[in-house]
């Protein structure tokens, strides 16, 4: 079965969260986490005794809200126990990632980069586990960056909302990474690309219904491996051109689901690594480090 939280938990977790971005120094205003905050501490006390109108009414801004709130949550506990004065580089990019439009589906190409720089943060949060002498890099140069042993990992990061702006975004990448590379000395460094492939599968505000419990999971771990074999021809071929440092792409999407037998709503998120063809075995044993991690 999934485990479940309930909405009162993840309230109090964001609320958390939220005093700790205050506490390392980033600036909270009325926006999205105050909506956030608002919308989920309206369904937390009173969703048993709404009128179906009154449902009807948050419910959209609700699924946003709770959708976005875990990302918050995740960086809040990854990173809550660092000292501050070790945080500013992450402290630039929430100071970002708190402003941009309150429900995703509103988003533009003109207002994405405050949720582009979310996900960087997510990605270094998701990486970093110092229990397994693996840690973030947090004053990266790149989008975000891990250690792993002896080797540094570069790491640039794309949110891709169509499938058209797959290539593209994987080349722009790539040409990050090799311009990181330049100014780097020494063997001990890799490139990594994580792309974000949320709005691809699943809009904003719209729910993945599964029947049960294990149809669910099951169906998140196919569209990972179905996304993986249509399309990583797309990144083979630009990587087959490219700095040999270049060793592999994460894929991560994120929505809520819904397992129908439960009447259970539920944050999904997914993580994948596809590994450069032709990978020494040694990049490829960096790679099985980062996939233990991000898993």
């Amino acid at each position: 079965m999934i485990p479940t939280q309930t909405y009162e938990t993840v309230f109090n977790k964001f609320i958390s969260a939220v005093k700790w971005m205050k506490s390392i120094g980033v600036k909270i205003s009325l926006g999205r986490t105050t909506s956030y905050e608002n919308i989920i501490g309206l369904y937390k006390d009173s969703y048993k005794s709404l009128s179906a109108n009154e449902i009807e009414g948050i419910f959209p801004g609700f699924v946003s809200s709770i959708f976005e709130v875990h990302d918050f949550i995740g960086i809040h506990e990854s990173f809550m126990e660092i000292s501050p004065d070790q945080l500013t580089g992450l402290v630039n990019k929430l100071q970002k990632a708190v402003n941009g439009p309150v429900n995703s589906i509103d988003e533009t190409h003109v207002s994405t980069a405050s949720r582009n720089f979310l996900f960087e943060a997510v990605v270094a949060a998701k990486s970093h586990h110092p229990d397994k002498g693996i840690n973030a890099i947090l004053d990266a140069h790149s989008d975000s960056g891990i250690r792993i042993g002896g080797k540094k990992i570069w790491v640039e990061c794309k949110r891709v909302t169509t499938l058209k702006q797959i290539k593209k975004n994987i080349q722009k990448a790539s040409k990050q990474l090799e311009i990181t590379f330049n100014k780097k000395i020494g063997s001990g460094h890799r490139g990594v690309v994580a792309v974000d492939i949320s709005k691809i599968l699943q809009a904003g505000d719209k729910i993945f219904v599964r029947e049960n419990d294990s149809s669910l999971i099951n169906s998140v771990d196919y569209l990972m491996d179905k996304f993986i074999n249509d399309y990583s021809h797309i990144w083979q071929d630009i990587l087959s051109r490219r700095d040999r440092k270049i060793i592999g792409v994460i894929i991560r999407f994120s929505f809520m689901s819904s397992s129908e037998d439960r009447n259970l709503l539920v944050y999904t998120s997914q993580w994948g690594l596809n590994p450069r063809l032709g990978n020494s075995e040694s990049d490829n044993c960096i790679l099985k480090s980062l996939t233990s991690a991000i898993k």
